[in-house]
């Protein structure tokens, strides 16, 4: 019962409260009139004690940020997995790939070479008794190590040398996030 007064109440003088609130504020007395300052105490210390001391402060260095740098025209982006998988199916393709063609031919030379001593290595040949045996088993082992070596390191330096020609260009935008945020087929050392 008393809630029903209460909200009676609240809707019958709302309206009347709107009509009297532009009123309120053209009363000449309306507003309070503000406090004047506290008092000051002073204090009774020779003015020599009052003065502060000038203490060396320290400007900090302004930096003039870096200039973004642009890409240059007319270059599209290398992908390093990419490089990394051409080098993986044919030798030397990653680094042709990449813009980086003499190194493509000199992986492509070390891996054919190594390649072609580990075969010529490891060839059946008969010996004096007429069984089949490796020519040089030994050889053929280290050139195959070798090989392998040289095809792995060839596929880890072909995603090295597009990544490299994206930053040379400037056709990367990195915000200094290590590690990169992307997944890869390569581990970059």
């Amino acid at each position: 019962m008393k809630f029903k007064a209460l909200l009676t109440a609240a809707v019958f003088s709302f309206p009347l409260m709107l009509l009297a609130a532009p009123n309120f504020w053209n009363v000449p007395n309306a507003t309070p009139t503000p406090l004047p300052p506290p008092d000051i105490q002073q204090s009774l210390e020779p003015v020599v004690f009052q003065t502060s001391t000038p203490t060396p402060v320290l400007a900090p260095s302004v930096q003039m940020p870096t200039a973004t740098p642009t890409p240059r025209p007319g270059l599209s982006p290398k992908n390093p997995t990419e490089a990394a998988l051409f080098s993986v199916v044919i030798p030397g393709s990653g680094h042709v790939y990449a813009g980086d063609p003499v190194r493509g031919v000199v992986f492509a030379a070390l891996f054919g070479v190594g390649l072609w001593q580990t075969l010529d290595n490891l060839q059946l040949v008969h010996d004096d008794s007429g069984n089949l045996v490796a020519k040089n088993e030994t050889a053929g082992n280290l050139f195959g190590l070798a090989t392998l070596a040289a095809y792995g390191f060839g596929i880890q330096d072909a995603y090295n040398t597009a990544a490299q020609y994206n930053k040379r260009n400037n056709l990367t935008l990195n915000f200094g996030i290590e590690p990169r945020p992307s997944a890869s087929l390569a581990f970059s050392f």
